[in-house]
């Protein structure tokens, strides 16, 4: 800090003026300016190059933001993840950590594909064929361009204090390269392989999704559902009993099913071989009505005899659990709904029908073969497509997939062996049950939007050969060492998941698969921070391939928040419509401008039209009159403000609107302390009042909460305790008993009060700035030009983060325990007096018998005042004290009494009533 002003004889003067000093604040404005804030500071943080890392041989802080998708502009989710991120970042470097904090983009391989897609009908009227694949991916390139600016800008006003100069984009050459590499490594391990397997495919989006891709949609009765493609709602959860008689025989198997469209499929019956309603028939045969045809009756363990009537139809094209059991029996296997979603050729008069409407139209036949022994309600779970919402088909394909068992295996042990944290500790047994059961990873997709897949065939003497090569060149020149050069080379045409290029990101951005200087200095990170929804997808093939290329965990901590979701405790999404943008909470916005801005995403093709009416009607009710402005700090805060490690964050605008307040608050008590103090010297007081040292002692416990609470990323419980200290104790009783201190004190009293206003302040802006930037740099600025004892700093980005080891002299738990009861005395008279007029002149008597307790009190006088809000406050020993007739008497405590004297009888009744209603409910409550 600059050198302390000594005290003086000759500004004695200073300390015994009572006027409120002003010439200080002309300049200063009635409150915070959060736009102009913004606008300058970043610029600021920028000019002076705070935001990239500076070693210095202390222990880095290595963090990577989880890229945005660039379908988009960014939600509040995003700006939880970046706001937690940013705190930390900011709370590192100002306790001399370098930080490296690693910004980027996702090209959403699939989900960027769909919205240009939507976009460019929506706007031009021309759709994916109508175009060449090279002038569409142009498209996505022009569109890529204008959503990262608009994201960028966005994680700016935000505060996000994110280096820049290392900025990425998953699709870059770079990227391409470590993509291309990652994918080479795991095929000379033994761990990719090529085979015709039952896939997750979505009719709409002609592709393959991995599992964690695809969306459990649970319902318990008929439900008419909305499917991508068809006009009409669509029926499900009902359950179609049919018919197979026996051959030779008067019986026949009833078999339910959810799926009559795929009936054309059934090469058997299957049945537990211990059911012994079904123990006869097994090696028997049944008719097939709709194929014409008998159909084996075989048994199977897989079956479960609780499911329908114990017998299922073995549709193994289009079924896991079928497919399995065709293998073990050697059953045919017969396709009947093809990539489009829709009947093939096996399904004869129902060839090219979609598949939903060939399910009703199969039931209609059936029962007009007296086949169809009813429909019944069911309970299912419906497969969807996370990203298209369309309803997964299984179809058998042939794919790329990587073998993920023993990778899992390795991800389990280092969890278990404590050298990968996972925070919070609830998901760590949800971490070993996915990674225990996990499939294989299929990582082809059949789009045009993503990394091509390093990977080459040929067709020799009728047989394909793959070839995984890091270049096409290479590809020709091992076809040819071996086959000659007339064997014609032919490139795979799908791409690759997006999650496959995500998940190499943590050693890919640090220059990977090079040993740079970055790789060794920046590599593993320090802490992944992402929500808990996409643990599997992204977190643990995180894990796995960092394990695997580069034999080490690619970082050493996982942060998981939960899902934010509105002030009613509904998940933001815009099938709900409450869908809210951090920039509008920012800056405001009324309710036409909001409709306005649906409308136009509407206009674009990012809002459906179902989403645009169900926002619309949202926003009418939970914005009626739109949303206040409340600044980039105030969201930050608010963000934070409840446990992120909660599986569900709800997030009030009201609650936003109160922390910027909260910020008015603080910058109303600066100014108060520049009037009372700004002309006065600041030095540490040789008699410091009671007050003084009890308000140092919890600044002294509000800076060892935030600091132990930060460590264990406790946001929540960090700012709980700056509201605590700043709002309450420092402004709501502190900073009101100054007021009396200023006015009647000492000498001794203003040279205490000075100093603890001062260094409070100093301090608790300092404290705040990891979550409030932009306040609390404008703020600090604003007071170290005026007082000396404030760093000159540019920034507080420069300055150093108030420790606890720095203020242990300042606690005092004996003298928190004293002033937390006589705040209890306090809150007990504010609440007989709430009703009484201060016109009336209210008298308050502390009667004591405790002579200790007579001393603290007059003490302390001054803040029992303050807190009251009431000046005629009095002090007597319980042996001195004669009654007043026109008061009412509150026993407090065994050894302490309230009195309270009003010369209004009428009050005076209402007051005694109060307090008997008081004294009755303290009884019934002991």
């Amino acid at each position: 800090m600059k050198a302390l002003l000594h005290f003086k004889p000759h500004h004695f003067k200073h300390y015994c003026c009572n006027k409120f000093s002003t010439q200080l604040l002309p300049d200063f404005p009635k409150t915070f300016n959060h736009k102009e804030a913004e606008d300058n500071w970043y610029q600021i943080w920028e000019k002076n190059n705070y935001f990239t890392v500076k070693n210095n041989g202390k222990a880095p802080l290595k963090m990577l933001l989880p890229p945005p998708n660039i379908t988009g502009t960014l939600h509040l989710g995003h700006a939880l993840t970046v706001t937690i991120q940013d705190i930390l970042a900011r709370w590192y470097r100002m306790k001399g950590h370098p930080v490296i904090w690693i910004p980027g983009f996702d090209h959403a391989g699939i989900a960027t594909q769909m919205i240009v897609e939507k976009h460019l009908f929506k706007t031009r009227g021309i759709s994916k064929s109508d175009i060449g694949n090279e002038q569409f991916l142009s498209f996505i390139w022009e569109w890529k361009d204008q959503k990262q600016h608009a994201i960028k800008s966005q994680f700016k006003a935000l505060g996000a204090s994110l280096d820049w100069s290392r900025e990425y984009f998953t699709m870059s050459k770079d990227h391409n390269n470590a993509v291309i590499e990652a994918f080479t490594i795991l095929n000379n391990q033994n761990l990719l392989y090529r085979k015709k397997d039952l896939v997750n495919w979505s009719p709409i989006l002609h592709s393959t999704i991995s599992d964690v891709e695809v969306e459990r949609l649970y319902i318990t009765k008929r439900t008419q559902l909305q499917v991508p493609g068809y006009e009409k709602l669509i029926k499900f959860g009902e359950m179609a009993h049919i018919a197979y008689p026996v051959k030779d025989s008067e019986h026949e198997i009833v078999v339910a099913t959810t799926r009559p469209e795929t009936l054309f499929g059934d090469v058997a019956i299957a049945v537990h071989p211990d059911d012994e309603r079904y123990a006869h028939y097994i090696g028997q045969q049944v008719w097939h009505h709709l194929r014409k045809t008998y159909i084996p009756v075989v048994s199977d363990p897989l079956v479960d005899r609780e499911f329908g009537t114990g017998a299922i139809k073995v549709t193994p094209a289009h079924d896991p659990l079928d497919y399995k059991i065709a293998l073990h029996h050697q059953l045919d296997i017969i396709e009947v709904i093809d990539e489009n979603g829709n009947i093939t050729d096996a399904g004869k008069q129902f060839e090219g029908l979609p598949r939903f409407i060939a399910r009703e139209k199969v039931l209609h036949q059936l029962s007009n073969e007296d086949i169809l022994r009813g429909i019944s309600d069911h309970a299912m779970c419906i497969p969807l497509c996370s990203r298209s919402h369309d309803v997964i088909e299984y179809l058998l394909k042939e794919q790329w997939f990587i073998k993920c068992k023993d990778m899992a295996q390795k991800a389990i042990q280092v969890v278990k062996e404590g050298h990968l944290k996972i925070i919070p500790s609830i998901h760590e047994q949800v971490w070993y049950d996915y990674l225990d059961s996990i499939r294989d990873w299929c990582i082809s997709r059949q789009i045009q939007w993503g990394h091509s897949i390093p990977a080459y065939y040929v067709t020799v003497e009728g047989k394909t050969e793959w070839i995984i090569a890091r270049t096409e060149e290479h590809a020709k020149m091992m076809v040819h060492n071996k086959y000659g050069s007339d064997v014609k080379l032919y490139k795979d045409q799908d791409v690759l998941d997006t999650w496959f290029s995500s998940a190499i990101l943590p050693f890919a951005v640090t220059g990977w698969p090079e040993k740079t200087e970055d790789f060794k200095m920046y590599y593993p990170l320090t802490l992944m921070e992402t929500g808990s929804d996409i643990l599997f997808f992204w977190v643990a093939r995180m894990v796995m391939l960092g394990l695997e290329l580069t034999n080490q965990l690619p970082f050493n901590e996982v942060l998981l928040h939960g899902l934010l979701c509105d002030a009613y405790g509904k998940k933001m999404s815009k099938t709900l419509g409450n869908i809210v943008s951090p920039e509008n909470i920012i800056n405001g916005i009324t309710l036409n401008d909001l409709a306005a801005e649906m409308k136009e995403n509407y206009d674009a093709g990012i809002l459906s039209e179902t989403s645009l009416k169900r926002m619309l009607s949202a926003n009418n009710k939970m914005f009626p009159n739109g949303i206040p402005e409340c600044g980039a700090d105030a969201l930050r805060m608010t963000l934070c403000s409840h446990d992120i490690k909660n599986q569900h964050i709800n997030f009030d605008i009201m609650e936003c609107q109160a922390n910027k307040h909260f910020l008015n608050k603080i910058w109303q008590a600066s100014k108060y302390m520049l009037r009372m103090t700004g002309e006065k010297v600041y030095q540490k007081p040789t008699n410091m009042t009671i007050i003084d040292k009890w308000i140092l002692s919890r600044l002294s416990v509000m800076i060892s909460i935030v600091n132990h609470t930060l460590a264990k990323r406790d946001f929540h419980k960090a700012i709980a305790a700056m509201k605590e200290f700043l709002y309450y104790e420092f402004c709501d009783f502190y900073l009101e008993a100054t007021k009396y201190g200023f006015k009647n004190g000492s000498t001794d009293t203003y040279v205490s009060h000075v100093y603890s206003l001062r260094t409070c302040l100093e301090v608790f802006i300092r404290a705040s700035a990891p979550v409030l930037p932009y306040f609390s740099d404008d703020l600090y600025k604003r007071l170290s030009d005026i007082l000396p004892e404030f760093l000159s700093v540019p920034s507080l980005m420069e300055a150093p983060y108030p420790l606890p080891e720095q203020f242990n002299e300042w606690t005092d738990i004996s003298l928190d325990e004293r002033i937390r009861e006589i705040k209890k005395i306090v809150l007990e008279i504010r609440s007989i007096t709430a009703d009484i007029s201060k016109k009336l002149n209210p008298e308050v008597h502390i009667i004591t018998d405790n002579s200790e307790d007579f001393t603290f009190y007059n003490d302390v006088m001054n803040l029992i005042k303050g807190g009251s809000k009431i000046f005629n406050i009095f002090v007597f020993s319980e042996n001195d004290y004669t009654g007043n007739k026109s008061s009412v008497s509150y026993p407090y405590s065994s050894n302490c009494t309230l009195a309270i004297i009003i010369e209004n009888s009428t009050i005076l009744k209402q007051l005694e009533k109060k307090i008997l209603d008081k004294r009755i409910a303290r009884k019934s409550q002991n």
